[in-house]
């Protein structure tokens, strides 16, 4: 068992008077969700690679919220209406420009085996991580790297969000290891033929993918994901076991020239964007089709592009469906993200670019009102449902693919997701990094200024 204390110091570089906080936090479930088996798929070598030792990587970064984040243990990662202040990382000073990170106080911090704790200290300077501090959270290491977005961040291509926890044995996109037509949003479809990965379902053991049938008809297929059971009879790697499938028949005709789609954890649901051109002027329209898992239930939209530009819909991830809004980009550069009302298409944002231009890359996966947009180089953006605005983390890359892959969410379980790169080779799970490990509320918040140097304590007793 964990227990948390934190002391934060705020010190006055003009008087020399110092504040000083104390306060305690609770844990979360973050660390029993990333020790909890994962069946032929967890790898022990793999998982040590990145979250070992456990006091400097699976606790090693500091998050500094501006806003409270409800004591609840499922609270794994914070609401977009927490706004990042500041971080820190373990072993790590901040010698870049980036206002948001402080240092890793080397002398100070201690690892005590005696007494079972891990002491962190972190040093902010006068012209880091000011503002309002209300909640102070642990986090991985990686996270520790503005992983929510700043205004000055400085990109670091060594710490990447998303960690992986196996070998890849189980793949589930590659066409000769699953025994079918399967592929995902790196690869595209073919109408009749092609099974898209979109959902993977630890607890009933299954892998689901669809199918376009026709403009009118799709398919649901579940085939077995062996993350909990194995037939002697099948070998788990080269084949997967199909279970059933659904037929869903459709009141609206979909076009089936340009197809995207995403699950969206915020309500369990599958959707399907369907346009008839790679773009859609003002007054064009595009279809978007709206599945529930649990009872299979359809609802479709006719989205009608009421910004005031051109929007892509000419690839496999041209929208993305998040908490009952669709988010689109704008077709030509620079390119602007545009955040539209499931169904109320009057209802559109222009969200603010901080810290970029432009938008480059695609939708690739989001919780908690925050979309992350990979770009095939690497870059990431993260739009902020809340602030209707995009920053960008110093993290470079989900994971540490050179392609830009493909990401599906595993049923209610917001840490993990599966990668995969279509036809052409697929990778393993992973859980992105920027999880809160623990939640400590301040009981009043505390204002830095640049007037002021903060040290925080953090120690972790294990008991």
């Amino acid at each position: 068992m964990l227990k948390g204390t934190m002391k934060i110091e705020l010190t006055d570089v003009n008087t020399g008077e110092t504040e000083t906080v104390l306060e305690q936090n609770m844990v979360t479930n973050a660390l029993a969700e990333i020790f909890k088996p994962l069946g032929l798929e967890k790898t022990p070598s793999k998982f040590y690679n990145d979250f070992a030792p456990y006091y400097q990587k699976l606790l090693g970064g500091i998050l500094l919220f501006d806003t409270n984040i409800e004591e609840n243990a499922d609270n794994l990662y914070p609401p977009a209406s927490a706004n990042l202040i500041g971080c820190a990382a373990y072993d790590v000073q901040n010698n870049t420009t980036g206002t948001l990170r402080g240092g890793y106080n080397q002398t100070e911090s201690e690892l005590n085996l005696t007494n079972r704790y891990m002491k962190y200290v972190y040093d902010f300077a006068t012209s880091q991580a000011n503002g309002t501090i209300s909640c102070v959270c642990l986090t991985h290491k990686n996270g520790g790297y503005t992983s929510y977005g700043s205004d000055d961040a400085v990109f670091n291509n060594s710490y990447p969000i998303g960690l992986f926890v196996g070998d890849g044995q189980l793949q589930y996109v590659y066409t000769d290891y699953t025994g079918a037509s399967t592929g995902d949003k790196y690869s595209g479809l073919s109408v009749g033929t092609t099974q898209l990965l979109f959902l993977i379902d630890r607890n009933e053991d299954v892998v689901y993918y669809f199918r376009i049938d026709s403009s009118s008809k799709i398919t649901i297929i579940k085939r077995r994901a062996y993350l909990k059971s194995v037939s002697v009879l099948l070998s788990p790697r080269t084949q997967k076991q199909y279970v059933e499938e659904v037929a869903i028949e459709l009141n609206t005709a979909l076009p089936t020239n340009y197809t995207a789609y995403n699950f969206d954890h915020s309500d369990n649901c599958l959707y399907i964007f369907s346009s008839s051109g790679y773009y859609r002027n003002a007054g064009e329209s595009f279809i978007v089709t709206k599945i529930d898992i649990k009872d299979w239930t359809v609802s479709q939209y006719e989205m009608v592009n009421t910004t005031d530009t051109s929007i892509n819909t000419g690839h496999t991830r041209f929208a993305f469906a998040h908490e009952g809004f669709i988010y689109v980009k704008s077709y030509n550069s620079s390119y602007k993200v545009y955040k539209m009302e499931l169904g109320n298409a009057a209802n559109v944002t222009k969200l603010k670019l901080t810290g970029t231009s432009s938008v480059a890359g695609s939708p690739v996966l989001a919780y908690n009102g925050r979309i992350y947009y990979e770009n095939t180089d690497g870059t990431l953006y993260i739009a902020n449902s809340n602030a209707n605005e995009i920053l960008r983390p110093e993290n470079y890359r989900i994971t540490t693919s050179s392609y830009m892959p493909c990401y599906t969410p595993v049923l209610n379980e917001p840490m993990l997701y599966y990668c995969s790169y279509g036809n052409r080779s697929t990778s393993t799970f992973f859980i992105m990094a920027n999880y809160l490990a623990t939640i400590n509320n301040l009981t009043e918040p505390v204002t830095k200024t640049a007037d002021k140097t903060m040290k925080i304590t953090y120690i972790v007793q294990e008991q």
